[in-house]
Order: C-alpha cells, then sequence, then structure tokens
C-alpha cells in the first residue's frame, strides 16, 4: 500500500508541472505575437516630450559674459618715479581726491629747488633793474622840465626886448641873439621830448625782458612743482579700484600704467555669442541679462567686428535698474531678441538639432505609447525652441531629447 500511494503522488506532480510548463510556453508564445522583439522599450519618464504650438515664434540667440564698466579711467604716471607706498586695495571706493599710491623721485626734487632759486634769483633782477629804470626815468623827466622852462625864460625875454628892438632902444644884433637863444631852447625842448619817449619805450623793453625771465622761472617751478605732487598718484573719478598694476619698490616711468578705476554706477555687459549665431543681429536690438540676481533691460550697442575662439563679443547698454550685488566682471547671461514670427508652428529644440535642416524625430502616437521616426523640415532656430516648415501639425508630440542609441530603429515603445 505505502508504495502504490508514493507511485500516485510522483505522477500527480509531474502532470501539474507539465501543465505549468505548458501555459508559460503558451503566455512566451502568445506575448511574442503581440509585442514585436525589435521594438525597444523606454521608459516615458527617461525621454523629453515637447508638443508642437502654433502661435507667435521668437527667435532668440544667448550668450554668456560678464558685467563691465562702461567708463573705465587707467590712471598714468605723469612723472617717473619710484613706489613708495600703497595705500588702497582694489575693491575699494575711491573719489577723486583719494591717493591711491606715493612715488618718489630725487631729481625732480632738486629740480624743483633749483628753479625756486633761479626764481628768486630773477624777481630780484626785476626789482633791481624796475628801480634804476625809475630813477632815469625822473632823471630824464627833470632834463625836460629845466629845458622847459629854459625856453619860457627865453620865451619872455624875447617878448620883453621886442619893443625895444622895434624902436632901435637895443641893437638888432643882440634883439637876433635873443631870438636865436629862443629858437635853441625850443630845439632842446623838443630832442628832451624825443629822447624821454624813447627812453619809456627802451625802460619797457628792459622790464619785459626781465618779466619774461621771471615767467620762465615760474613756469619750470610750477612744472617741477606738479611733477613733485603728480607722485601722489590719485584716481581722478569717483569709483571702484579695479586694479593695481605696480608694486612697492619698483621703478615706473611716465605715462606707465599704475591703476584702473571704473564707475560702479555705469555698467554694461559683454556677451560672448557663437559666430553662426551674430549674422542676424543689429544694433538696437532688445536684450535682456540675467545677473543671477535679477534680469535687466538693455539694447545692443556694438557687435565686434572680430572673431575670436568661434565667438563675437557682443555689447549690451543696460537700459534697467541695476539689481543688488551687480559689479564690475559679474558673471551674466543674455538672451537678445532676433525676430518675431507669426502664426509659426515650433516645438521644444532637440538635442543636436541645427536650424535650416531635414532631421528625423520619434513622434508619438495618440496613446502615447508607441514613436515612429518621422522625417522633418526644421526652420529657424530660437535659444530653446525651433522652427517647424514640414512633418509635424499642431499638437502632435515629439521627443526631443537625445535618441541618437535608437536611430538605427524606426520605432520605439515608451513604458511606464
Amino acid at each position: 500500500m505505502p508504495i502504490e500511494t508514493t507511485s500516485k503522488s510522483l505522477f500527480k506532480k509531474k502532470y501539474r508541472f507539465a501543465y505549468i510548463l505548458a501555459g508559460l510556453i503558451a503566455i512566451a508564445f502568445i506575448s511574442a505575437s503581440y509585442f514585436d522583439p525589435a521594438v525597444p522599450s523606454v521608459k516615458q519618464t527617461d525621454v523629453w516630450i515637447s508638443e508642437v504650438k502654433q502661435g507667435e515664434f521668437t527667435r532668440k540667440v544667448r550668450g554668456v559674459g560678464v558685467l563691465a564698466p562702461s567708463e573705465i579711467r587707467w590712471i598714468a604716471a605723469a612723472s617717473a618715479g619710484r613706489v613708495e607706498r600703497l595705500l588702497i586695495k582694489p575693491g575699494a571706493l575711491v573719489s577723486r581726491d583719494t591717493v591711491i599710491a606715493e612715488l618718489s623721485n630725487p631729481d625732480i626734487l632738486s629740480q624743483y629747488e633749483q628753479a625756486q632759486w633761479e626764481l628768486d634769483a630773477a624777481e630780484a633782477n626785476l626789482l633791481a633793474l624796475a628801480a634804476q629804470l625809475e630813477e632815469q626815468t625822473l632823471e630824464q623827466e627833470l632834463m625836460v622840465t629845466q629845458s622847459r622852462m629854459f625856453l619860457e625864460t627865453a620865451k619872455l625875454k624875447q617878448k620883453a626886448e621886442q619893443p625895444l628892438a622895434d624902436k632901435h632902444i637895443i641893437s638888432d644884433l643882440d634883439f637876433a641873439t635873443t631870438q636865436l637863444n629862443t629858437k635853441q631852447r625850443q630845439a632842446e625842448l623838443d630832442i628832451r621830448l624825443k629822447t624821454q619817449k624813447r627812453r619809456a619805450d627802451v625802460v619797457s623793453a628792459k622790464l619785459a625782458a626781465e618779466e619774461a625771465k621771471v615767467r620762465k622761472f615760474r613756469n619750470m617751478l610750477n612744472r617741477f612743482e606738479s611733477q613733485l605732487n603728480a607722485l601722489k598718484i590719485t584716481a581722478d573719478i569717483d569709483g571702484v579700484l579695479q586694479q593695481i598694476s605696480v608694486d612697492v619698490g619698483q621703478r615706473v616711468e611716465v605715462g606707465g600704467n599704475i591703476a584702473r578705476v571704473a564707475r560702479p554706477d555705469s555698467l554694461m555687459a559683454e556677451l560672448q555669442i557663437q559666430e553662426n549665431l551674430v549674422q542676424d543681429l543689429q544694433l538696437g536690438f532688445v536684450a535682456t541679462i540675467d545677473t543671477r540676481n535679477g534680469l535687466v533691460e538693455g539694447v545692443v550697442k556694438r557687435i565686434d567686428p572680430r572673431v575670436q575662439n568661434g565667438n563675437v563679443q557682443v555689447d549690451v547698454e543696460l537700459t534697467g535698474q541695476l539689481p543688488n550685488g551687480a559689479r564690475p566682471d559679474l558673471s551674466v547671461t543674455g538672451t537678445i531678441i532676433v525676430e518675431q514670427i507669426e502664426n509659426a508652428l515650433y516645438i521644444d529644440r532637440p538635442a543636436g538639432a541645427v536650424a535650416l535642416t531635414d532631421t528625423r524625430l520619434f513622434t508619438l502616437d495618440s496613446d502615447q505609447r508607441l514613436a515612429q521616426q518621422r522625417k522633418i523640415k526644421l526652420g529657424k532656430a530660437s535659444v530653446s525652441s525651433i522652427q517647424i516648415i514640414a512633418g509635424l501639425q499642431q499638437g502632435d508630440s515629439v521627443i526631443v531629447s537625445d535618441m541618437s542609441e535608437f536611430t538605427q530603429h524606426d520605432a520605439i515603445r515608451l513604458t511606464q
């Protein structure tokens, strides 16, 4: 009896196993007939799906860059010298009279002292000459006065002798002598007057020459004084000290740059735009600058004609109010509006999509489960979207994430 029971039990187990195996085979057969094993599956959460929209399509270009001061002043050395002290550091606020650095130059100090001595000597000589010429002028005036008095005396004598000569009381010779004396005194006065006038011209010329010497030495003194004052390097404008280009002990020649000062309240954005995106940019285009602490409106003011490392620099003048924390050299991102196209089809820009080209994208069916590749004609591109010329309609759903690993498949299946 035990042997028979055991045999029946083994038979039942084998029979049950056969049924299970047959069921699994049937399920596998049905699944294989329903699902195409050549269609790969992708989780829906792993792809980026964009819906085709229709309406106003705004073309934009984007670039990164920095805020830069629109007013920069390089402070150069007006006098050669050795850097003795640096009084402030970059980043500090400065005013027009703030002393940034102090230089020293013994030669300029020696020249200043020499010019001071020469000026003092020239001024003393001028005073001495003026006194001497004044004395000579007074002597000349005295001689003119004497000549005028001698003439008046001669005229009075001639006038008194005239009636006597008419009555022949005095001889004609004596009266003729009196007349001759009057003429002589007149001629003497005329010469004295001419000499006095000429003397005045000579005095003026001598004084002018000596005064020119004084002005010469005074100008030299002022020049050396200016050079001494220039050994103190000041900011010249109100702003922020951005850079100091010298070190203590360094020799600086005339015209050498010492520091750079910028106006913090006058900034612009310097953006680097890819060269293939600049062709449609024009001056005056509206831009938005993201400072990471707020957005600022602006307009394109300059487009650099040069290309450097595949980029073109575009300067944007900021017209809006700067947010707190905006400062020179702050990294920013700028978006420039290039064009607005009415009633256009567009989607989020697919990975690797190039404007005005043909591409193939996976387009989803109505139940969002199966995506098939479809040839799409792309139009103009913006920062995050691109125009559709043909191949899609409004409301279609397209996978725009990177699907390069599935390009050999005509379709993919989306799973939850």
